[in-house]
């Protein structure tokens, strides 16, 4: 009985830690589907439902997985490492090969994505939800946040916000009606210009029905390279990765209520 249930424990634990690229069914919208990229580390841990900036594509699927050098994509180990799941919601195929713009990311075609995804991480673990976007993703993350009212959702972090010159920037949503913790994370040398550090900072005051808001300014890391709103220049916390993600893991779990 004891070598019984020692190879059912086994086979349990197979269930979690092995990364998968899944094709998650949208709902409402037959033959639709978003790939989303997952890890199940523990069925009752704190679930991070994370949206990549630019195209939201996955790059190149190589062996299975996807190649794409967003911040948030590149750095998911550091935060399975840290004890959550992962979903990582790429572009829809109905979107695809096409760029997911930022006027997509306000419209309720991408709504329905968002809470299909938290629909999904609901009925497949017991955990909360917590929403993060990077750069074009913090729009995606505000609106869901703004929209869709879910128990399961208990905070949001924004890091690299979109403060101007595109659709769906943080100064354009209504802040005020998120109801759940608010992390804001910017490099300080930031010059994607759409991103602007001062106005970043400012914008932490907007969340006006927040039980908890916090703004992070950070600097440092490097070298940068390539077009500075892109994943490898400050805009991306390039050198810096560990650094962000232990932040954003450290105050998700002081504030997970």
């Amino acid at each position: 009985m004891k070598k019984y249930c020692l190879v059912l424990l086994f086979f349990s634990t197979l269930a979690f830690g092995q990364e998968k690229l899944i094709n998650m069914p949208i709902e409402g919208r037959q033959d639709d589907f978003a790939p989303v990229l997952e890890n199940l580390v523990a069925p009752s841990a704190i679930n991070l439902l994370l949206i990549p900036g630019g195209n939201a594509g996955t790059g190149e699927v190589v062996n299975g997985m996807p190649t794409s050098q967003n911040f948030l994509v590149r750095s998911r180990q550091d935060f399975q490492g840290s004890g959550f799941n992962t979903f990582i919601l790429f572009r829809p195929k109905s979107v695809a090969p096409g760029s997911m713009s930022f006027n997509y990311r306000i419209q309720q075609s991408h709504l329905e994505e968002i809470k299909s995804l938290i629909n999904y991480i609901s009925k497949n673990t017991s955990g909360p939800i917590w929403i993060v976007g990077t750069s074009m993703g913090t729009i995606s993350a505000a609106s869901a946040a703004i929209n869709i009212d879910n128990p399961r959702v208990k905070g949001i972090v924004l890091t690299a916000s979109v403060t101007r010159d595109a659709p769906g920037n943080l100064y354009s949503q209504s802040l005020s009606k998120i109801m759940v913790p608010v992390l804001m994370i910017h490099h300080e040398t930031d010059q994607c210009f759409a991103c602007v550090p001062s106005e970043a900072k400012e914008l932490i005051h907007d969340f006006k029905s927040s039980p908890k808001k916090e703004f992070l300014m950070v600097g440092g890391g490097g070298p940068p390279s390539g077009d500075p709103c892109q994943n490898k220049h400050w805009h991306g916390f390039v050198g810096i990765e560990n650094k962000v993600t232990k932040d954003i893991s450290d105050w998700i779990k002081k504030n997970n209520k």
